[in-house]
C-alpha cells in the first residue's frame, strides 16, 4: 500500500480560534482504499482538521495536495467537487424539507425522478426502507444519519470523512453503519475515520494517527495495540478506575425520587414512556439501560421538567413536581445532565464562567472556576472563552460543572459520557458515583452497559417504554447476558 501515491496529503497545517491552538503544524497521507482512523482526547484538533480538509475553515499555514496538485478549499463545494465529502456526528439535514429535497440541495440539483430512483437504491443498498418524499422532521436520529451518509454515497466520493459520526446510533445499526464504511474503503475508496473510541478505531482501521492538543503525537500501523494509542492520547493510563460499588448499605427508608405510573408521549404522539414507576433513595445509583429510542431519554426529559408528562406523577423528596417548570425543580435540588450539551447542557454564547455562574446562581470565584477546569480537564483552561469556541466533548465537561458546585439532592444524567473520551469517561462516572456515596440520589440513564454495569446498587432495563425487570446483587456482571437478552428480545 504505502508504495502507491497517496490521494490525499495535508502539510504541516496551522489552525488558530483567537489564541487557542487547534493544529500546530499537522501532515498526514491517506491512501486509496484505506481507513486512517485518526484518534485524540476531546479538544484534540480532529474536527477542526476534518473541516479544513472540508472547506468549512480555512488554514492558517499550510496546504493540502490532492492527486498530488497543491490546493486548499475555500467551501464545501470546492472539496466536493474533488470528491471530499464529510459525515458528522450531528445530521445536515433541513427538518422543513424532505429527504429528497435535502439531497437535491445538497449535490445542487433539482430533485428530478432520475435522482428520486437513485437515492432509494443507494437506501435499498445501506438496507434503510425510507420514502424519501418524508418531511425529514419525522425522521429518527438512525434515520438521518443513513440519509447523511447515503447523500455522500450517491456521488461516489473519492474521500468519506467520518467525523464521529457513529456515536449515536444503537449497537446493531452501528455495526451495519460501520460495516457499510468498510465495505466503501474495500472497492477503494479513501475513508479518514475520526473518533476519541479506541476499539472502535482498532476495529475499523488501517492506520492510526493520534493527535494531542493540535500535535501529531503517534502514527501507527494495523496491530498496534490498546495500550500504545492509550498511551499517546492521554500520556499514561492512571486516570483508568476500576470502579467498586459502596459498601454501605442504603438506611434511608424515604425516596427522594420517585415516579408512579408515569406515561410520556413522544412529538408524534406515541408513548415513549408507558406506565412506568420507579423510586430512587438518597445513596443509590440506580441505572436504566436500554437499546436507543426505547424511552430513557424522554423519562430524564420528563423527571427534568423538559417534557411534559401526560399521566402520572413525580415526587422529589415527598413533594410532587410533576407540573413545576424545570427552574423550580433544579431549585428543589435536582440537577439533570443531558447527553447533548448544545440543546439543554450549556448556553453556548456564554463563556465558561458565566456558565458556571449560571450554574451555581451567585458569584463563582476565580480559585473555584480554575478549580473546577482543572478537575474537569477543560481545554483550552481559560475560564473566559466562548463556549461555542470548544469541542463538543469540552462543552459537555462545561456542562457536568454544575455537578460539582454542590451535592445535589438529585441527580437525573442521561447518556452522560457520549461524547467523552475514555479518560472523560471514567472521570465523569467517578463523580458520578462520589456523589451517591455522598448521599445524593443517582439515576443514570443510558444505552451502554458497560457504562453502567460496575457502578450501579440497582439496574433495570427498559424495553418500548417499559422498565421491564431490575437486577439487584452485589455483583450485577454475572447478570450481565441476562440484561442483555432482556434489552434485546423482551
Amino acid at each position: 500500500m504505502m508504495m502507491r501515491k497517496p490521494f490525499i496529503e495535508v502539510v504541516e497545517i496551522y489552525k488558530k480560534f483567537g489564541d487557542v491552538t487547534a493544529l500546530n503544524g499537522v501532515s498526514l497521507e491517506i491512501y486509496p482504499g484505506e481507513i486512517l482512523a485518526v484518534l485524540g482526547e476531546n479538544g484534540s484538533g480532529k474536527s477542526t482538521l476534518a473541516k479544513i480538509l472540508y472547506g468549512l475553515y480555512f488554514p492558517d499555514k499550510g496546504y493540502i495536495k490532492v492527486d498530488d496538485v497543491v490546493t486548499v478549499f475555500s467551501s464545501p463545494a470546492e472539496a466536493k467537487n474533488r470528491g471530499i465529502f464529510l459525515v458528522s456526528q450531528r445530521p445536515q439535514l433541513i427538518d422543513d424539507m424532505s429527504v429528497l429535497e435535502n439531497v437535491a440541495l445538497f449535490l445542487n440539483t433539482s430533485p428530478s425522478r432520475d435522482l428520486k430512483k437513485k437515492l432509494e437504491v443507494t437506501l435499498h443498498d445501506l438496507g434503510m426502507a425510507i420514502d424519501v418524499d418524508r418531511g425529514v422532521y419525522t425522521l429518527s436520529y438512525t434515520e438521518k444519519q443513513f440519509i447523511d451518509l447515503a447523500k455522500a454515497l450517491i456521488t461516489q466520493p473519492r474521500l468519506l470523512i467520518v467525523d464521529e459520526a457513529a456515536t449515536y446510533l444503537p449497537r446493531e445499526l452501528k455495526l451495519k453503519f460501520l460495516d457499510i464504511i468498510k465495505k466503501f474503503a474495500a472497492r477503494g475508496g479513501s475513508v479518514m475515520y475520526i473518533t476519541h473510541k479506541i476499539l472502535e478505531a482498532i476495529e475499523m482501521g488501517d492506520r492510526f494517527i493520534v493527535l494531542r492538543k493540535g500535535n501529531v503525537v503517534g502514527v501507527f500501523e494495523k496491530g498496534v495495540d490498546v495500550t500504545t494509542i492509550r498511551r499517546a492520547m492521554f500520556g499514561s493510563e492512571e486516570y483508568l478506575t476500576t470502579f467498586k460499588r459502596s459498601p454501605k448499605k442504603i438506611t434511608h427508608e424515604s425516596f427522594a425520587l420517585s415516579v408512579e405510573n408515569l406515561i410520556v408521549f413522544d412529538e408524534h404522539g406515541k408513548p415513549s414512556v408507558n406506565d412506568v414507576s420507579l423510586n430512587v433513595r438518597s445513596g443509590e445509583l440506580i441505572s436504566i439501560v436500554g437499546i436507543a429510542g426505547n424511552g430513557q431519554k424522554e423519562l430524564g426529559e420528563a423527571i427534568a421538567g423538559l417534557r411534559k408528562a401526560a399521566r402520572g406523577r413525580i415526587m422529589l423528596n415527598g413533594n410532587e413536581i410533576t407540573h413545576a417548570p424545570a427552574s423550580e425543580r433544579i431549585k428543589k435540588g435536582l440537577i439533570y445532565v443531558p447527553e447533548d450539551p448544545f440543546k439543554e447542557g450549556v448556553a453556548m454564547g456564554l463563556t465558561v464562567a458565566e456558565n458556571v455562574k449560571l450554574f451555581s446562581q451567585s458569584k463563582v470565584s476565580r480559585e473555584l472556576l480554575d478549580a473546577l477546569i482543572k478537575k474537569l480537564d477543560v481545554n483550552p483552561s481559560n475560564p473566559f472563552i466562548n463556549v461555542a469556541k470548544l469541542s463538543g466533548g469540552n462543552i459537555q465537561k462545561v456542562s457536568l460543572a454544575r455537578l460539582l458546585l454542590t451535592t445535589p439532592k438529585v441527580v437525573v444524567a442521561y447518556s452522560p459520557t457520549r461524547m467523552l473520551d475514555e479518560r472523560s469517561k471514567t472521570l465523569t462516572l467517578s463523580i458520578l458515583q462520589r456523589l451517591a456515596e455522598s448521599g445524593s440520589a443517582v439515576l443514570l440513564l443510558s444505552e451502554d452497559i458497560e457504562e453502567v454495569l460496575h457502578i450501579s446498587t440497582r439496574l433495570g432495563v427498559m424495553v418500548s417504554g417499559k422498565i421491564v425487570r431490575f437486577f439487584e446483587t452485589p455483583d450485577l456482571e454475572s447478570y450481565r447476558e441476562d440484561i442483555e437478552k432482556v434489552m434485546v428480545h423482551a
